[in-house]
């Protein structure tokens, strides 16, 4: 007898399983949430990411850069804050503006200024500082051993060197003096007290010894106390040392240096420098020397062994003769920007004219947008002055006028 098949029970198992699986689909859905974003005035910036969807509960950090000329003021919507990046929490269907005004002051801290300390937002003895190509501004904060890059319109930076505590580890620096960038955005900087040269690549997590890092000494193979650093277009590094008062320079790959100025003994003489703080090289490779302790600006045309002065403390009355000149930048192959930390202002010489004036000091801005101690400059895309304000642990943007 054959048996009968149950074909009843069989479609009811196969649609209790269906209701089964539906059920536990069910209970893994997400739901997602979608971000509106808006620019007030229009077109005065960008936000990233500027819209798009995203799971419940998801916390998202959202940044607005203003265009050149324009300064982020606020969050509105979503979120009210004056923290950029800011982060937003996804519980609903979001909108956010972030409100852009038009950048009038005539000073300005753009990075640090929150008293001295290690937290994002904070400095600690700002030494150097350089534009990247996209405008990024990069810090070299001494005494945090790091370096932390500043995107147009943050409250906050980003450690991307060091930060490790100081050592002498691929992750770590030690009191790194100036730094430079190159046309691909990677970082060079002077690794003081390990008397290295450290290159970051863009994005990179640990960085790599291109000069020196053979122990403090004055061999070509070493490197003492380095400080000043400038990198030219075919990659050569230039490179001033406090300990060995000379300035040498390495081509790309090389693992000897040759030295171009001073190093012979600290001295005032043509061909002597006295802890030169900061250099500058132009298209024709003439080198421009901060003689810190000589109180002098020099100039070694390329391949000479001996200086130039093009501004020493004779060159101003009396009371302020005595000039620490800290850091020297080149802008555009015609003009030099020196700081000068112990008079705290900036100086701009002509090297067509051969002239110089005084572009900031403190006797025209409030108590609390006096310098003390800048160590560097930069000029940024408006032409506007970027100033490493050491000993105020902070970044300060002026506008310029001569005085």
């Amino acid at each position: 007898m054959k048996r009968r098949k149950n074909y009843p029970f069989f479609s009811l198992l196969v649609l209790l399983t269906f209701l089964s699986c539906s059920k536990q689909e069910e209970a893994v859905k997400t739901y997602n949430y979608n971000l509106r974003t808006e620019i007030w005035p229009e077109g005065m910036g960008k936000i990233f990411p500027s819209q798009g969807e995203y799971n419940a509960f998801t916390i998202k950090s959202i940044y607005a850069r203003p265009e050149p000329g324009w300064v982020f003021d606020r969050w509105e919507g979503a979120v009210s804050s004056s923290d950029n990046p800011t982060n937003i929490s996804f519980y609903d269907d979001l909108a956010i503006r972030a409100v852009f005004v038009k950048d009038t002051f005539k000073v300005r801290t753009i990075a640090g200024g929150k008293g001295k300390g290690g937290e994002l937002n904070q400095l600690f003895y700002p030494t150097g500082i350089a534009l990247d190509p996209a405008g990024d501004l990069y810090v070299s904060d001494m005494y945090n051993h790091r370096i932390q890059k500043w995107k147009p319109g943050a409250t906050v930076g980003i450690t991307v060197a060091g930060g490790s505590g100081y050592g002498y580890g691929p992750t770590q620096l030690d009191e790194p003096g100036k730094i430079d960038i190159d046309s691909q955005g990677n970082l060079y900087i002077a690794d003081t007290r390990n008397h290295r040269i450290q290159k970051w690549e863009h994005g990179g997590l640990t960085g790599t010894t291109v000069a020196g890092g053979k122990g403090m000494g004055n061999e070509t193979n070493q490197l003492n106390r380095p400080f000043g650093i400038a990198v030219d277009n075919s990659g050569t590094i230039y490179i001033s040392e406090l300990g060995n008062h000379r300035v040498s320079k390495w081509a790309p790959g090389e693992e000897t240096g040759v030295v171009i100025a001073g190093g012979n003994g600290e001295g005032s003489d043509s061909n002597q420098l006295a802890f030169p703080l900061g250099i500058a090289v132009d298209l024709d490779g003439n080198l421009y020397v901060a003689d810190t302790y000589n109180h002098r600006i020099q100039l070694f045309e390329k391949g000479s062994q001996k200086g130039v002065t093009l501004i020493s403390g004779k060159d101003f009355k009396t009371e302020s003769q005595i000039n620490y000149f800290s850091g020297i930048s080149l802008v555009n192959n015609s003009y030099l920007y020196i700081t000068d930390y112990q008079q705290e202002r900036i100086l701009k010489y002509d090297l067509k004219t051969k002239s110089f004036e005084i572009m900031t000091t403190n006797t025209s801005v409030e108590d609390n947008d006096k310098l003390s101690q800048p160590y560097q400059t930069a000029i940024d895309v408006m032409g506007d002055i970027i100033i490493a304000d050491a000993k105020n642990n902070r970044i300060q943007k002026r506008k310029i006028s001569a005085e």
